[in-house]
């Protein structure tokens, strides 16, 4: 299955949201906007449709028609927070998804979490972005940019262990 491309996300996100404004009066797009341009160009799609389940009609079903690949939904899912759902506990599942979706998830919660750092005291919130953003941070060291063991890094890895000994 194809990638929904990044500007095929877009006007999905702009017709779901349509006129939709946040705390500050600020149209909801403007913020999708400001995350997609700051992630690489496999996240986009994600980045213009994170908020696109919690904060309109949309469902899962929907995006799966408009081609969204599964990867990219799961992503998206993981990004959105459950109604019962602690603004902590859904970082924690952000922070530690395996997988694909969870890399994909973490790069563009980074991104929202940044957005909503940028804009200051504009929009007021109890949330702890700061908390946040260090744990997602750790998540995506801890499991995006670990190096994968080979044969031979196992090999040199026992090497180590046994000079140390």
């Amino acid at each position: 299955m194809a990638t929904v491309e990044p500007t095929d996300a877009r006007n999905i996100a702009y017709a779901r949201h349509g006129e939709r404004r946040n705390a500050a009066g600020e149209p909801i797009v403007q913020h999708l906007e400001r995350v997609a341009a700051s992630v690489p160009a496999e996240a986009k799609t994600v980045a213009y449709l994170h908020d696109v389940l919690e904060h309109s009609d949309a469902s899962i079903a929907d995006l799966e028609a408009e081609g969204v690949t599964p990867v990219e939904l799961e992503a998206v899912e993981l990004l959105t927070r459950d109604p019962d759902e602690s603004f902590e506990a859904h970082t924690l599942r952000i922070t530690y998804a395996k997988g694909p979706e969870g890399r994909l998830a973490r790069t563009v919660k980074l991104a929202d979490i940044d957005d909503h750092l940028s804009r200051g005291g504009s929009i007021p919130s109890h949330r702890p972005y700061g908390w946040a953003r260090r744990r997602v941070a750790a998540g995506r060291a801890r499991f995006d940019s670990r190096p994968r063991f080979g044969s031979s890094d196992l090999g040199t890895h026992a090497s180590r262990i046994t000079q140390t000994e």
